[in-house]
């Protein structure tokens, strides 16, 4: 178990340290970028210039090449990043702050409440929850990041939740929980600093991974056409490469497809070496691998 100043050296792995690099840099585009790089307004657009393939012309807008409207590939997945980033951040707090709140109610308070929480967390489960996304998804039409993070979110905290319940019937029972017990210390202290953080590696390794996957899950709805196509973000970008500038059927889109999944799988690997970092660092027997 890590100690408390010992979570400060995290930084120190070099394979978390270089996905949260990666990480960094995608949030200084979705942030910085924007101040610099010019919104890819429809009034712009230049169908002289569509499909044009990368090129240091007036770098760096036209290092992705440009879209079948003649506009700069660069700009809109700049200006698509802010979108997905919060979106995805909202669903995974979501997730982690309902998974571990019933979780540790369950796990702490044991007896009726827990097995209230087991049997919600078990049938939530048994929820088919991808068919049920794809209808709220197409039912409510939006582009609200925080009822797009809630309908993402809207069923993976079960599985959270059954793993904190888990880990925390384990710590409550350990020698220095006890202990604390004992000695007077109030539930609201046990709970966060004896039992809570020992998680939070697992926590944190959590969060990663639901990043990852709700990327995913938001730019395949928008991919295929579930949400509505009003703003600017990847999913749009792929929509429209294979619906209107045809890059499954002509080589001329190629670079309006292949560039932005490219781009969304260096940031799922930023995401992915820094979860590895984590449990790196939390277990020893994974330091020599």
């Amino acid at each position: 178990m890590p100690s408390r100043d010992s979570l400060s050296n995290i930084f120190r792995n070099k394979i978390f340290f270089a996905g949260f690099l990666v990480f960094l840099v995608y949030v200084l585009m979705g942030t910085v970028g924007l101040l610099f790089v010019p919104y890819p307004s429809p009034k712009l657009a230049n169908p002289a210039d569509a499909f044009l393939p990368p090129s240091l012309k007036d770098f760096p807008l036209y290092i992705f090449g440009t879209d079948y409207e003649g506009l700069p590939l660069f700009d809109e997945i700049v200006w698509g990043t802010p979108f997905i980033l919060e979106v995805t951040t909202i669903a995974s707090l979501i997730t982690i702050g309902v998974g571990v709140s019933l979780g540790l109610l369950a796990g702490f308070l044991g007896k009726r409440v827990d097995m209230a929480l087991n049997a919600l967390f078990e049938m939530v489960l048994t929820i088919p929850g991808f068919p049920i996304t794809l209808i709220l998804a197409t039912i409510i039409h939006t582009s609200n990041p925080l009822i797009l993070g809630g309908i993402l979110s809207m069923f993976s905290w079960a599985g959270m939740a059954k793993a904190i319940r888990g880990f925390t019937y384990s710590l409550k029972n350990q020698g220095y929980v006890m202990m604390a017990q004992m000695l007077g210390f109030g539930n609201r202290k046990i709970l966060f600093g004896e039992i809570v953080y020992p998680m939070m590696s697992y926590i944190l390794v959590h969060l990663f991974q639901d990043m990852m996957f709700y990327v995913f899950g938001l730019v395949g709805l928008y991919a295929f056409g579930f949400l509505p196509l009003n703003n600017t973000n990847w999913g749009v970008i792929l929509n429209f490469a294979t619906s209107i500038g045809g890059a499954i059927y002509s080589p001329l889109g190629m670079y309006n497809l292949v560039i932005p999944i490219i781009v969304i799988i260096v940031y799922e690997i930023g995401l992915m070496m820094m979860s590895i970092g984590v449990q790196k660092f939390v277990d020893p027997r994974l330091r020599n691998f």
